[in-house]
């Protein structure tokens, strides 16, 4: 799935905050990455929930690294849950790119361990071939089934809130390299919107 990224509805300003929808989105880039190589995403976090102890999240990624020249592909992401309940989980059950696998708690160094997340054969390091993963323009959505005794008070911002919380993978880069990148803290770079419209697809 080929994306072009716009703005789809009005943003309600830089700092973190929840939409009448409960859609959050972040970012990373050159000022978030271990090795600084250029590489960035955009993702949009909407959690809803779905009664009891359970909820769904969904996340839209997309590999939006502006130049060409840099290449590489998204291949791993992993989150933290910022829940009362020490046991709450998030597990992949659906996703675009059936090449991205459940991590389920997973060691994304040099950032530390992670609650939940989605990687090319569930390996935040390696994975297998990176040209599996999200090349540059495109984007894959993953739907994560989560469990917590709180789920009904949890929110969008909960799996991105305090800024050490969603850690995004990047191989295959044309010059052999890789990188990490670290989302930015809510209020430095998180962006809330009104509305389903983060992205606009084009389809080829």
């Amino acid at each position: 799935m080929k994306t072009t990224l716009t703005c789809g509805l009005a943003l309600i300003g830089l700092s973190a905050g929840i939409s009448s929808a409960d859609i959050m989105s972040i970012s990373g880039g050159i000022d978030t990455s271990i090795e600084q190589t250029g590489v960035s995403f955009d993702a949009m976090l909407d959690y809803n929930h779905t009664g009891g102890t359970n909820g769904t999240l969904t996340i839209e990624i997309a590999n939006t690294t502006a130049e060409a020249a840099i290449g590489g592909y998204l291949t791993g992401f992993v989150f933290n849950i910022l829940s009362s309940d020490a046991a709450a989980s998030a597990v992949l059950i659906s996703g675009t790119s059936t090449s991205f696998l459940n991590t389920g708690i997973e060691n994304a160094s040099p950032f530390g361990t992670f609650d939940a997340g989605a990687a090319l054969g569930a390996n935040w390091t390696g994975g297998g071939n990176p040209s599996l993963g999200l090349g540059v323009g495109y984007s894959g959505t993953f739907e994560f089934s989560v469990s917590a005794l709180d789920a009904d008070s949890l929110s969008s911002s909960s799996f991105v809130g305090g800024g050490e919380h969603f850690a995004v993978r990047f191989r295959g880069l044309n010059d052999g390299g890789s990188d990490k990148l670290l989302a930015p803290a809510p209020g430095t770079g998180a962006v809330a919107l009104i509305g389903l419209g983060l992205f606009s697809r084009r389809r080829r």
